[in-house]
């Protein structure tokens, strides 16, 4: 992109076509291709006329994708239309990233919170902090609720900003619920020139004795005698040929800047440029010496990104000169007769190394393919057995109402078992299936046993988890609360309570199947064969812990006279 831009520039130095803002209101949403489980963050442009645009595009998303906003909050940014060559860029604050609007003139921002509404707008508060050090506006609630822009019902107003030279973040926040929180940065500062707070030469990678200030005369080799007055830079930095194993220099924070960072050298009378950071936030840059291998002249060259374009005359930029000196003749000879021993010593031990590594590697690696076939074979075995065995206990319970002669309630159960069969077999050949596909098998299953023992249950999920986006083992959680049904609560009848918890601990996922039944002794329940779909269940965590070391799932089972609790514990989910 940056070469497109730089492209654009003619040689007759016609005015580059800054792109607008234009009419529109932006929200950030994030795109999740539910084939390939790929999640990426897309900005959408609402018509200001038509705001409720964003919702038709929320619900009418392309074939095997789901558009979500990036929070409930649904944040929408509108600047002038004519402002020009404005750009935005994420900004990590704790957690969550905010976008970051660069305003280039004095013009205003407006923010608006679509999904804070007339029902829910005491659950949120706001503040805006100036310069991240000066609270301009403490928490409070939202100024207003209005309906313009082509509304079709009233959202929140968090304000219309102006702060020409400085920069606000504003910071939106559900009381009830902190992980819902979203921000903007509206950013006016008009002067973006990078600024090298120190430059450090390295000489070697392996000795940090060979670092050294470049600015100090008395440390620096003599690389460089004359400096800047204002910058501080060097004006005149030369050395030898590989004597310099790189430039680390430390930038002024810039947070809401990129910088596009290249080398442009001139050897041999051939000028080139090296693209080195695009598109950059860090404030601390490596330049090693892969890029100025040959003697030379060479110029690092640092510029702001926000310009719309990239003209190398603009003030927003910094250009650090140097030339690279070659090597003297007997330099060059005494060089390569001490190298060449060393060096064919070293490929050929290198060499030998690399062979052995590789053989070994191979067959490490052709043995743990091995291992893992032969337990994703055993997983599918134990799958395999699990469905048949949910459908041998459902036709049972359809017999038996058949038996008592209810037809009626046998053929609503046999209805709803038809729906659910459909539903467990469309998910057979998954390993993995998404949360929220989980809780559907689990609420139809429960629904048709309601019919025929006539229990009570409840099933909850944190709010912070995505559930669509959260995957877990097909089937995990139903052979546990199948065994709540049958062990539990069956002879309880409408004093039954089934309870399915699923919480999120930092980086694990909780899940818990409580019921008030007699209690039961684990090791008497597994030798009984109704307790079939719970030996299999123990078998397959056993097998999934082999495959997923580094997500291990824990099994807990307490049981006691007043009823059972199953936990499931499936660490480092969200990490």
């Amino acid at each position: 992109m940056v070469w497109l831009l730089l492209g654009c520039f003619a040689a007759d130095a016609q005015k580059y076509q800054q792109p607008l803002f234009g009419r529109k209101i932006k929200f950030e949403v994030v795109a999740n291709d539910t084939m390939f489980k790929v999640r990426r963050p897309v900005t959408y442009e609402a018509g200001d006329n038509a705001i409720s645009q964003v919702f038709d595009y929320l619900k009418y998303a392309s074939k095997g994708e789901k558009i979500v906003p990036k929070s409930p909050i649904l944040l929408g940014v509108k600047l002038n239309p004519n402002v020009p060559a404005f750009f935005q860029e994420d900004v990590q604050s704790v957690s969550k990233k905010y976008t970051c609007y660069n305003i280039p003139d004095s013009s205003a921002a407006i923010l608006v919170a679509l999904g804070i509404t007339s029902q829910n707008v005491k659950d949120y508060k706001y503040h805006v902090v100036e310069n991240d050090s000066l609270e301009l506006v403490p928490w409070s609630p939202i100024p207003k609720m209005e309906q313009k822009y082509g509304a079709k019902k009233q959202y929140g107003f968090i304000g219309e900003f102006r702060v020409p030279g400085k920069q606000i973040m504003i910071e939106v926040v559900n009381i009830k619920n902190y992980s819902i929180r979203d921000g903007v940065i509206f950013d006016w500062q008009v002067n973006n020139k990078p600024v090298v707070t120190q430059l450090i030469v390295r000489l070697t990678i392996t000795s940090l004795n060979s670092l050294f200030n470049l600015n100090y005369a008395k440390v620096n080799h003599n690389y460089a005698t004359k400096f800047d007055s204002q910058t501080g830079l060097p004006l005149d930095m030369k050395f030898p040929v590989d004597s310099v194993y790189s430039f680390q220099l430390s930038m002024k924070p810039h947070i809401t800047a990129p910088y596009h960072v290249y080398m442009i050298s001139n050897v041999a009378g051939k000028v080139d440029t090296a693209e080195i950071f695009e598109w950059d936030l860090k404030d601390y840059y490596e330049i090693e010496n892969k890029f100025y291998r040959k003697p030379g002249k060479y110029e690092l060259y640092i510029e702001f990104m926000g310009s719309g374009g990239s003209d190398r005359h603009s003030s927003d930029h910094l250009r650090i000169p140097f030339e690279v000196l070659p090597l003297s003749v007997l330099q060059k000879k005494a060089s390569f007769k001490q190298i060449l021993p060393y060096a064919f010593a070293t490929l050929s031990g290198v060499a030998l190394l690399f062979w052995g590594y590789r053989r070994s590697s191979k067959t490490k690696l052709a043995r743990s393919d091995q291992e893992k076939e032969g337990i994703n074979l055993k997983l599918r075995s134990i799958r395999s057995q699990l469905n048949p065995h949910f459908m041998f206990n459902a036709l049972t319970s359809i017999q038996n109402l058949m038996n008592k002669n209810e037809t009626e309630a046998a053929n609503h159960y046999l209805a709803m078992f038809a729906n659910l069969t459909r539903k467990v077999l469309n998910t057979s050949e998954q390993e993995l299936i998404s949360l929220e596909d989980e809780i559907k098998i689990l609420e139809d299953y429960l629904q048709m046993e309601q019919l025929r023992f006539g229990f009570q249950y409840q099933i909850k999920v944190d709010d912070s988890i995505n559930m669509a986006n959260t995957d877990i083992p097909a089937m995990l959680l139903q052979p546990f609360v199948e065994n709540a049904v049958k062990h539990g609560v069956a002879e309880l009848q409408q004093n039954g309570m089934i309870k399915v918890l699923i919480n999120k601990n930092e980086n694990d996922l909780i899940l818990s199947v409580t019921n008030n039944g007699q209690g039961f002794n684990k090791t008497m329940v597994q030798d009984n064969k109704t307790s079939f779909g719970l030996k299999l269940s123990e078998e397959r965590i056993a097998l999934l812990n082999q495959v997923h070391k580094d997500q291990p799932v824990t099994l807990n089972i307490d049981a006691n006279p007043t009823g059972t609790i199953i936990t499931i514990e499936l660490a480092n989910l969200f990490a």
